[in-house]
């Protein structure tokens, strides 16, 4: 496994770093911590966890694989994170996340889940930064860093909010969005920072619809996970990729394919990027040409949104909602989309002069069959409690009669 500095830090992580937020089985710790430690036996020495991943067991799986690989005498790294929005709600998580994880410092600590331009500014005017500076002065917290879903412009201004305090971020990139996140990557680079990318394989998105993205596939891969490491890692920005390893066996096959792959150079990283972008006719490339909509609809989000929509293929309806509510934090696309006035500015300008006022007609009718159905299924449910109880009612009257 090969390592690379993480930024100004002089921290040596490696190249491929573990994604804990996939286990199959969390309520297994001990089978899971296996896997952890599995990865930190090949070489992996980062691994990324958070609150709450994998109904809330997944720090406590990696503090039990901390307590073996304490005992291996080699070097690794834990990231963790705080999506609290109050300064005085730091320290109480921070507490709870060093006790599960079996460790008397965080070595990445990162102010997590920053998905809306104005999410930061209001944390830092509530003292949550400062209270990052506190737990690094004693001692709690090694290095502070950053995770986020901004992207395009956005990315810079925010890191800038931190005052220098930002050692390292943790953004989602792959070979699919880096129209939308590597301006990102590479603003946190310019300011000497490590790179972290989470959903390196797209979030499944690359190895659950491989069929449609196999003509990216180079010779002597065999798999996307070759593609999607390969791509990931040539970027120079970029200081580790992590992979969401939910068992043992997506530990070697990630692993086994990022031994096998040979890394880009910068003229052919340039010519991939144009075949992802000839190979996606109907989908967003994100490229944010979109951005300047007079009633500031976040279209770019909408789209990529819709790409996961195309790529179910009718098989789940809820696909793009679904990727709304979760990655975009929009739940409601009515309420969303109610201020558009359908001036086709953002038509006007899509490189891949795509439908979008169609498609948001689209999104708007699959959130009314969403609901409607479950409008319907409440109904039943409560249909058949009714009736439950009114069988109930009528037995007990009979048993009366019997007993009369």
């Amino acid at each position: 496994m090969r390592h690379r500095v993480f930024g100004r830090t002089g921290e040596q992580t490696s190249e491929i770093g573990m994604g804990c937020m996939r286990f199959e089985a969390p309520e297994k710790i001990d089978e899971m911590a296996r896997a952890v430690y599995h990865a930190f036996e090949r070489g992996v020495n980062y691994f990324d966890t958070a609150p709450y991943y994998c109904n809330d067991k997944s720090e406590d799986i990696v503090g039990r694989a901390v307590k073996e690989m304490k005992k291996a005498g080699r070097k690794f790294y834990v990231a963790t994170k705080t999506g609290v929005g109050k300064g005085s709600e730091v320290r109480p998580q921070l507490e709870r996340s060093l006790k599960r994880l079996n460790v008397d410092c965080i070595d990445f600590y990162h102010v997590w889940c920053l998905v809306h331009s104005h999410q930061l500014p209001e944390r830092k005017a509530n003292g949550v930064l400062d209270e990052f500076r506190k737990a690094k002065e004693e001692g709690l917290i090694r290095h502070v860093c950053v995770s986020t879903h901004l992207g395009h412009d956005e990315v810079a201004p925010m890191l800038d909010l931190g005052d220098g305090l930002f050692e390292g971020m943790l953004i989602g990139l792959n070979m699919l969005n880096f129209n939308m996140r590597l301006p990102g990557a590479k603003a946190a680079a310019e300011r000497g920072m490590g790179v972290v990318t989470m959903n390196s394989l797209g979030g499944g998105m690359l190895t659950d619809h491989a069929a449609h993205y196999q003509q990216l596939m180079q010779k002597g891969d065999l798999s996307l996970v070759d593609t999607a490491l390969r791509f990931n890692l040539s970027l120079p920005e970029v200081t580790t990729a992590l992979v969401g390893f939910r068992n043992l066996a997506d530990v070697d096959s990630a692993l086994d394919a990022y031994e096998r792959v040979k890394l880009l150079s910068p003229r052919e990283v340039e010519a991939f990027k144009k075949k992802v972008i000839a190979s996606s006719q109907d989908f967003c490339t994100q490229c944010n040409y979109c951005r300047d909509c007079p009633v500031e609809i976040p279209i770019v989000r909408f789209m990529e949104a819709y790409n996961h929509r195309i790529l179910a293929e009718g098989k789940k309806p809820d696909a793009a909602l679904f990727q709304l509510d979760d990655h975009w934090f929009i739940p409601e696309v009515e309420a969303a989309l109610s201020a558009c006035t359908e001036c086709r500015q953002c038509e006007d300008v899509c490189t891949q002069h795509l439908p979008i006022l169609e498609r948001f007609e689209a999104l708007r009718k699959d959130e009314r069959k969403v609901k409607a159905a479950a409008e319907k299924k409440k109904r039943e449910k409560e249909k058949k409690e009714k009736e439950k109880q009114e069988k109930k009612v009528k037995e007990k009257q009979k048993r009366k009669k019997q007993e009369a």
